[in-house]
């Protein structure tokens, strides 16, 4: 199985993982220690695969790939999306991090459209969508 096979499957697992984390906390009753533990077991899983996925890019010389970036940039907006929405929703400077890798997400998930042709930036623009409609919403 090739390496880029098993970033490819990690990385629809943390996407996959994320959706029903946000939705957990909408739908069900909160409860802080359970919303901590699913945050920490995402968390870990997303710093897993982005110090994987930058020392495989580092070691392959290929450090401006777009698919690098596009991939940290989802993870980073997922990250501090659920540390903001789960953990800390009244931590301003959180908010204004969170807005910034989310634009930043967007940026290149449209530059993936654009100007390289891949289908995979619009499910990156409507996530991103997504993510700026809860965060201004919620």
């Amino acid at each position: 199985m090739k390496i880029d096979l098993i970033f490819e499957k990690y990385f629809r697992f943390l996407t996959l993982l994320f959706w029903p984390i946000i939705c957990y906390k909408w739908i069900f009753i909160q409860n802080k220690y359970i919303e901590y533990i699913l945050f920490s077991i995402y968390t870990f899983c997303g710093l897993v695969y982005i110090i994987a996925i930058i020392l495989y890019y580092t070691k392959e010389k290929k450090l401006r790939d777009i698919n690098l970036w596009y991939r940290l940039n989802t993870s980073t907006s997922y990250i501090l999306t659920l540390s903001n929405f789960l953990l800390f929703p009244t931590n301003i400077t959180l908010l204004y991090l969170k807005f910034i890798s989310i634009f930043v997400y967007f940026y290149f998930s449209c530059k993936m459209v654009f100007k390289f042709k891949n289908e995979e930036g619009v499910v990156g623009i409507i996530s991103s969508l997504l993510l700026i409609s809860i965060a201004i919403f919620y």
